[in-house]
């Protein structure tokens, strides 16, 4: 062998050794890594907003991969569990999500039962009105010669299950005079005393109101509280 190529085969041997030695440096840097980091799991990830009490679905999940230790106890990791559940609060893009932040849909109770009826979407929900709220359904009722005109509150704390969309309704003033409207179905969860109530005066009031209670405002209303009229 040639000095040429003695001196070809030794570059060889030194570039495969610097290969091995560049690999074992690799590995011992992943093994320190993995011993640092931990085993990795599975989480899910919302890959869009949620609005609170939105149902969600398996699509607006991405499962993401994380190291173990860095995740609570809480988290979850299976699509499957979430199922039939809705946003408990309104959720950001991005959120690794938890127990607790998805809750059962709100729905009727044993005695309870399942009304829906349209509101003016302007004075009646003006897009404050969500699931999960309770309110106070207001009718303004039309005088006559023995009865003045009046607003009263005839079901009180109703839990709101579901509002939906906008919709042209026909309708009628005081006067008796017919025009189109912007309405809005909204379901709510009633007694059954209360549903014929409100079934009642949905056919004879004016007008249909909801008032939004605050958070945890369970009180019961008087009877002057109830009923507002002008002579």
């Amino acid at each position: 062998m040639n000095p040429r190529q003695r001196r070809g085969a030794l570059l060889l041997v030194i570039t495969a050794l610097g290969a091995i030695a560049v690999f074992f440096a690799v590995v011992v840097y992943v093994g320190d890594v993995s011993s640092r980091v931990g085993p990795m799991t599975q989480a899910l990830q919302l890959n869009r907003a949620v609005d609170a009490f939105e149902p969600v679905e398996p699509d607006m999940f991405d499962v993401v991969e994380v190291p173990q230790r860095w995740l609570p106890s809480t988290a979850v990791g299976d699509v499957a569990q979430t199922s039939g559940l809705v946003a408990a609060a309104a959720l950001p893009e991005g959120v690794m999500l938890q127990e607790g932040m998805l809750v059962p849909r709100p729905g009727v109770q044993p005695g309870y039962r399942e009304v829906a009826i349209v509101v003016d979407a302007e004075t009646g929900v003006a897009g404050k009105v969500a699931p999960g709220d309770h309110v106070d359904i207001v009718a303004t009722i039309a005088g006559d010669d023995d009865v003045p005109a009046r607003s009263e509150i005839w079901v009180s704390n109703v839990l709101v299950l579901e509002v939906g969309l906008p919709r042209e309704v026909e309708s009628s003033d005081a006067n008796g005079n017919f025009g189109n409207t912007q309405g809005v179905p909204v379901t709510f969860a009633l007694t059954s005393q209360d549903a014929l109530r409100l079934a009642y005066v949905e056919s004879f009031s004016v007008k249909l109101r909801l008032a939004l209670r605050g958070d945890g405002d369970d009180a019961v209303l008087s009877d002057d509280q109830l009923v507002f009229q002008v002579g």
